[in-house]
């Protein structure tokens, strides 16, 4: 999320427009609501993106209204320059003749790449550190100590929070979690604190929020999280328990299957084939720059010492 909103920052968009993707993105996506639906319930599945238009839609307003962050977005000229290769800067290229520098399948090649190369390089590290931890969880920690520790109540919610919080867990990932939680004794509404905080912030965004759009901002998008998934976590249980229903005893029983496990375990080696690659060009790429480095420091070190003998030669 946050090199597409560093790409929307660059083209104009102003802090409340990117503060509202950062939180809604997350949880508003198809794969998110589909998976919220099979894993969870139709309750949750509901009050997810409530959550997250509420809380985006807050940060938004409250960073364009208290500042001068509307007006200087709106001051600053957009980068038109092309997303394919920058074969021209957009300003002084027509748009209709722009549109035929390049073909459909060199924009799809070009949006791959992306995708493949950048967002993976981005995300792979995060990604696999937010398994690990949900693995930990699932396997280690006890039931009881979950129930009674992420309860419903103010303080299981501020629980969850300090949890999720600094932890990266993606959007996708953090659903079978929050699955699992309730099962063992976690409220829905500390739930949803989990499913709002967990994607929407981490401690690398924290800090590229506050790097690329400023303090004042960092706090306008941590408040509006904070408070928006406080009140909405005590609506959820309220709901729960008005309707008499059972977090724990409805999780999973929404839907079956929704693809085939041959087809689930097909995804799964494409995905680790793809992080073990990012790690793969990381490492070459290493090592590439050892080598290149390598001869120079040599031919100095060689360089020293031949001037070194002559001097002392020569005295």
């Amino acid at each position: 999320m946050v090199p597409a909103v560093a790409g929307f920052k660059k083209q104009g968009a102003n802090n409340g427009a990117c503060l509202a993707f950062l939180i809604s993105t997350p949880e508003s996506g198809v794969d998110s609501i589909a998976l919220t639906y099979s894993l969870l319930d139709p309750i949750m599945t509901v009050m997810r993106p409530v959550a997250a238009f509420i809380s985006s839609f807050v940060a938004g307003v409250l960073e364009n209204f208290t500042g001068d962050s509307f007006r200087r977005g709106a001051e600053v000229p957009p980068d038109r320059t092309c997303l394919v290769d920058a074969c021209c800067d957009g300003i002084d290229c027509d748009p209709a003749e722009h549109a035929r520098h390049h073909t459909s399948m060199e924009k799809l090649l070009a949006g791959m790449s992306y995708a493949f190369n950048d967002i993976m390089k981005d995300l792979a590290k995060w990604f696999m550190l937010g398994i690990l931890i949900a693995g930990i969880i699932s396997a280690c920690v006890p039931t009881r100590w979950i129930s009674t520790t992420f309860g419903a109540g103010i303080l299981g919610y501020l629980a969850v929070l300090a949890v999720s919080l600094p932890m990266y867990i993606c959007a996708s990932m953090s659903t079978p979690v929050a699955a699992a939680l309730i099962l063992k004794g976690m409220s829905p509404g500390a739930a949803l604190v989990l499913l709002m905080a967990g994607p929407a912030t981490n401690a690398a965004t924290i800090t590229m929020v506050g790097g690329m759009l400023g303090r004042r901002t960092l706090a306008i998008y941590l408040f509006s999280i904070v408070f928006c998934t406080l009140g909405l976590a005590f609506v959820t249980d309220l709901i729960y328990s008005w309707s008499g229903i059972s977090a724990a005893a409805v999780v999973g029983t929404a839907s079956g299957e929704m693809i085939p496990e041959w087809l689930e375990l097909v995804a799964a080696l494409i995905l680790a084939v793809l992080i073990i690659r990012v790690y793969l060009i990381k490492i070459a790429s290493s090592n590439l720059l050892s080598r290149l480095r390598s001869p120079k420091l040599k031919h100095e070190d060689a360089s020293g010492c031949s001037c070194g003998d002559s001097s002392t030669g020569g005295g």
